[in-house]
């Protein structure tokens, strides 16, 4: 069979033995299982799904006449399908990230599926340039595929060439179904879905409908179930076994209606089908404070087109769209990098003894996002210079977030490990795992202690599903999770059993993980809201929060966006309610002076608490370091101590400060260094220098101690005459109060009854400024 890609094998292989090659093509074109076929030597190619791994490696293998794991295998989470002598592998990135020796043994190298720019794909190609820089004589050939990538530009990074090929081998004929949505939503998404398939009822073949996750899956599936039609339902995710993918590819009797993630957008042709549905939605991570949150919103242009193909791979076909024709998408999907935390990229680039910084990325990670996940990593103690520490390689060996990775690490600390892995397989998943929301009897009796933790892993340790109606093939992944988890601690790998759960130390873990963590409460109307200093977060209706009838603080395990934009809203789907104390206790907060008093001759301080905005503790003492400094400052100021003192300290500043600024404005007799402090920040510093750490140090102040040095005498001397601070002219005395910025100095009566301006032959020069007279009826020049 001829596929559109074949065209281009001379040039590609040409231009391989030359250089790196971008090739680019639409889908349809072949070049997934074609192109590893063509290079030369053990081929290794990267591929961004699973499913896509095993089915290209078997269609491949088929090409081939070879045995699966002979001539062609693949390496995938928990599945390895290869041997030494297997020539063509495919593996998903994050495999090939922790495998050197896949890395280590390929004579080419091919990272298929390019345009999807995950952090992962981005990272490997990075290390891979770096490498071929270093040495190109021993660097592996290297290839890049995509339909929608940018060519030009990315043959450009890798001084490589761009390779064209043509387009796809079927037309597909697009139609709009919007239903008055002018963009993509999820209203209604099942009835519409229904609609859909109901206008392609005259079309042939079957249906792909992408839907944007498994909750919609399965809601879909309820609805078409519903109906009583002639379809054969076959649901398609990441999450799903391979034996379960497997059935999106095989021939069913009757009209076949894929239910598919964006997993089946790319890479992956499904015989027969020809109608695809596309919903128009995606969930992609937004992070808050170093958080993931999962967010349902528009695809791109490029992504939509990628799904269009699917339904002209093998003959021609109809796409329908759920939103407007006018509706205006992003042109590309945003990459990773820019719009995720980047702790997982500083942490794969240590894991290979590189800085991000000195990585030749496609595109450069945002600063102040680098900067923020060195921190948490520095913070963590997973960072020893360029490459990972000793608990920096325990985190990156653990196959969940990192986030999540932390809380398993902490928990081997505290000895509550067991808890903490149940727990952490649990928020790994993003499946509901419950049928029905709070209220409905299936939850009810694991969420009604009002603690998501200890629900979960309740969950996870019931002895079946249905003891609790809880979700099969949530549950299904969650025991995978787990077992992988328990396999890398070294753990008994049999089922889970029911016991209790070690809340106080799993606490302690979640907050030794990640403070930020930890929220307040605030009322909010009617309703809760929770803030550790930024977003505030609500509590969904799932969360067995909502069961509490008073909660002070949170601990935030797990957390979903709504709305887009200005209309985005985070809320809490699983969290812990904790103490007040337990936010004091991790350190959180800053420490406010509510009230000061002497009793006995020292320092006696009301301390308020304060976090995210709210009190959280009070407390009464005799202060120590900052604190009483603080407080000693305050009783100086407002002329509890010495009042007489810092008067004239104040004066003594105020005038230095004027001294200062009229150097700066160039008046030869001044300089500007002759400027103070503003008189609490001298007062600091002055109590900081004199060694004051305590309230108790009240009894070694004098008051010489707190009185600020005089101008010397050649400022003091110009100053007094040219600017004085008080003026005398026989009958009144003025105060004068300078701004220099409108070239002014007022004065104000401070003795005596005059009440017309005083004669400017009695006033000094004021060089350079306008002499200003406040009298009853207001201010007036002196002429």
């Amino acid at each position: 069979m001829t596929l559109p890609v074949h065209a281009v094998r001379e040039v590609f292989l040409d231009a391989l033995a030359r250089a790196p090659v971008v090739l680019s093509s639409p889908t349809g074109s072949g070049k997934s299982t074609e192109v590893p076929r063509w290079c030369p030597g053990r081929v290794l190619v990267i591929e961004p799904r699973r499913i896509a791994c095993r089915s290209l490696a078997m269609r491949v293998a088929e090409l081939e006449q070879t045995e699966l794991g002979d001539g062609c295998g693949y390496v995938v989470r928990d599945d390895r399908v290869m041997r030494e002598r297997t020539r063509i592998v495919f593996a998903t990135p994050g495999i090939v990230l922790r495998d050197r020796g896949l890395l280590g043994s390929a004579r080419t190298i091919v990272l298929d599926e390019f345009h999807e720019r995950s952090l992962e794909i981005d990272l490997l190609l990075a290390l891979l340039l770096d490498a071929r820089r270093r040495d190109s004589t021993t660097a592996p050939h290297l290839v890049v595929m995509s339909a929608t990538v940018a060519g030009e530009r990315v043959a450009a990074h890798l001084g490589g060439v761009h390779v064209q090929a043509e387009g796809r081998l079927h037309p597909v004929e697009l139609r709009y179904l919007p239903e008055g949505a002018l963009l993509p939503q999820s209203a209604d998404l099942e009835l519409r879905v229904l609609r859909a398939l109901d206008a392609a009822s005259a079309d042939s073949g079957d249906a792909l409908v992408f839907l944007p996750g498994k909750a919609e899956i399965e809601r879909c599936t309820l609805a078409l179930q519903g109906r009583g039609r002639g379809y054969t339902i076959v649901p398609l995710h990441g999450g799903l076994s391979w034996d379960a993918q497997r059935r999106a590819f095989a021939a069913t009797p009757q009209r076949k209606v894929i239910l598919a993630t964006n997993v089946a957008e790319t890479s992956l042709t499904i015989p027969g089908v020809r109608v695809v549905i596309d919903s128009g939605l995606v969930r992609q991570t937004r992070y808050y404070e170093g958080r993931g949150s999962l967010a349902l919103v528009p695809i791109a242009e490029d992504s939509a087109t990628q799904r269009m193909g699917r339904a002209g791979r093998t003959a021609p076909g109809v796409c329908y769209r759920l939103w407007s024709r006018e509706a205006r998408l992003h042109e590309v999907t945003p990459p990773e990098i820019h719009r995720e935390s980047l702790v997982p990229l500083v942490l794969g680039a240590a894991a290979w003894g590189r800085e991000v910084e000195a990585l030749p990325l496609l595109d450069p990670p945002k600063p102040y996002a680098l900067e923020a996940a060195r921190a948490d990593l520095s913070a963590w103690g997973a960072l020893a210079g360029p490459t990972l520490s000793e608990r920096g390689r325990a985190l990156f060996s653990l196959p969940v977030d990192p986030h999540h990775a932390r809380i398993v690490l902490a928990a081997r600390e505290l000895g509550c490990v067991n808890d903490a892995i149940d727990l952490v397989a649990a928020l790994s998943i993003t499946r509901p795992l419950f049928l029905g929301a709070p209220g409905e009897g299936g939850p009810d009796d694991l969420l009604r202690h009002g603690c998501d933790a200890t629900a979960l892993i309740a969950a996870v340790r019931a002895p079946s599903p249905e003891v609790h109606a809880l979700c099969p093939r949530a549950l299904a992944e969650i025991h995978d999770a787990r077992l992988r988890l328990r396999r890398i601690e070294g753990l008994e790998l049999g089922p889970p059993h029911p016991a209790p759960v070690d809340r106080p130390r799993l606490i302690e873990a979640v907050i030794a993980a990640d403070r930020r963590s930890l929220h307040v409460a605030r009322k909010r109307g009617r309703d809760l809201a929770f803030s550790n200093g930024g977003t505030e977060l609500e509590v969904s209706r799932d969360s067995a929060l909502r069961r509490l009838s008073q909660i002070d603080a949170a601990l935030v395990l797990g957390t979903r966006a709504s709305g887009v934009g200005r209309e985005q809203r985070l809320s809490i789907t699983a969290g812990m309610a904790v103490p007040l104390a337990a936010v004091t206790r991790a350190g959180l907060g800053e420490d406010q002076l509510t009230a000061v008093s002497v009793v006995d001759r020292r320092v006696v301080a009301t301390i308020e608490r304060h976090f995210a905005g709210q009190e959280i503790a009070t407390r009464e003492e005799v202060p120590t370091g900052a604190l009483a400094r603080e407080a000693i400052v305050t009783l100086l100021l407002r002329g509890s101590l010495f009042r007489d003192v810092v008067a004239k300290s104040r004066a003594r500043i105020d005038r230095a400060a004027l001294a200062a600024a009229l150097g700066a404005r160039g008046h030869e007799d001044f300089a500007p260094r002759d400027a103070l402090p503003p008189i609490e920040a001298w007062l600091h510093a002055r109590l900081q220098n004199l060694g004051v750490e305590s309230g108790e140090d009240l009894t070694l102040l004098n008051a010489n101690d707190v009185l600020a040095p005089e101008l010397p005498f050649e400022a003091l001397e110009p100053l007094d005459r040219q600017f004085p601070a008080e003026v005398s002219v026989g009958d009144a005395s003025y105060r004068a109060e300078y701004d220099l910025d409108r070239s002014t100095v007022l004065l104000t009566l401070v003795k005596g009854h005059r009440r017309e301006p005083p004669p400017r032959a009695y006033l000094p020069r004021f060089s350079g400024l306008k002499i200003l007279v406040a009298g009853p009826s207001g201010t007036s020049p002196v002429r």
